[in-house]
């Protein structure tokens, strides 16, 4: 064997093991090595304090089959893709981060900093929240639109709930009329959807962007407290006329950063 043959089989037998080694390595440091392991379902961020969850790219069946119990004609089943991932706030906003950036918010000091949602809130003052909260933050945070928080509620379940059809176990993952005692709870107390995301169904009702089929009313997802469990499924509406009536009481807010 020639001089040049043997050297080149000294420097692959070299650089063989320590390559097969770095890869170990990194295969045992797990998914989180990834450059883009925070592009991961369900990764975490924080942004101005408040932590965010990674929903990924992918398609859902919206609203709900005829058979489903608890369903209104405007459920129509529609097919929505996202060739983009986003992030959502992981639960709720706060009355304690509501009032960061809006000092007016009135609140008893007991309450304040109680992880209590924030509450009551206006289509028009929820969305200015999402333009406060955007402001040096380095990014567009906004209210979701309806396909987009039905995305990120379901997870890729097909179900009435995240969890599955059946409400006898929403208590494990929902406050609604039937152990909220009357009232909203600490936020991100209940059991998370696949995807990390707290309170998706049940606690408060959470404004969306959009509006019912280019009417005037404005949307809000979720159920809430006082919501019995067909109002918290994943395709339930809830619908309000900004400026003509006082915003219901148990309305509050999550925010989505677009990428």
């Amino acid at each position: 064997m020639g001089g040049a043959a043997l050297a080149g089989l000294l420097v692959l037998f070299l650089v063989v093991p320590v390559l097969s080694a770095d890869r170990r390595r990194t295969e045992a440091r797990g998914a989180w090595w990834r450059p883009d392991s925070y592009r991961q379902a369900g990764a975490e961020r924080t942004f101005n304090g408040v932590p965010f969850v990674w929903v990924p790219a992918g398609s859902v069946v919206t609203g709900s089959p005829v058979s489903e119990p608890g369903r209104t004609v405007d459920e129509v089943r529609r097919v929505a893709e996202f060739r983009r991932g986003f992030w959502m706030s992981r639960g709720e906003i706060t009355r304690e981060q509501y009032a960061r950036l809006v000092p007016e918010a009135d609140y008893p000091a007991e309450t304040a900093g109680a992880g209590l949602p924030v509450t009551g809130v206006s289509w028009d003052e929820a969305a200015a929240f999402a333009a406060a909260f955007s402001n040096g933050s380095g990014g567009r945070f906004r209210l979701p639109t309806e396909m987009e928080w039905e995305y990120a509620c379901r997870a890729g379940a097909d179900t009435a709930y995240y969890f599955g059809a059946d409400p006898e176990q929403l208590p494990d993952f929902a406050w609604f009329n039937e152990n909220s005692s009357g009232g909203p709870q600490p936020v991100e107390k209940k059991k998370p959807n696949a995807w990390g995301l707290h309170d998706m169904h049940g606690n408060v009702a959470e404004w969306c962007v959009s509006r019912r089929n280019g009417e005037e009313a404005r949307v809000y997802r979720g159920g809430s407290w006082r919501c019995p469990p067909a109002e918290c499924r994943a395709a339930a509406r809830g619908l309000h006329i900004p400026g003509q009536t006082t915003p219901p009481a148990d309305t509050g807010i999550r925010l989505l950063r677009e990428p």
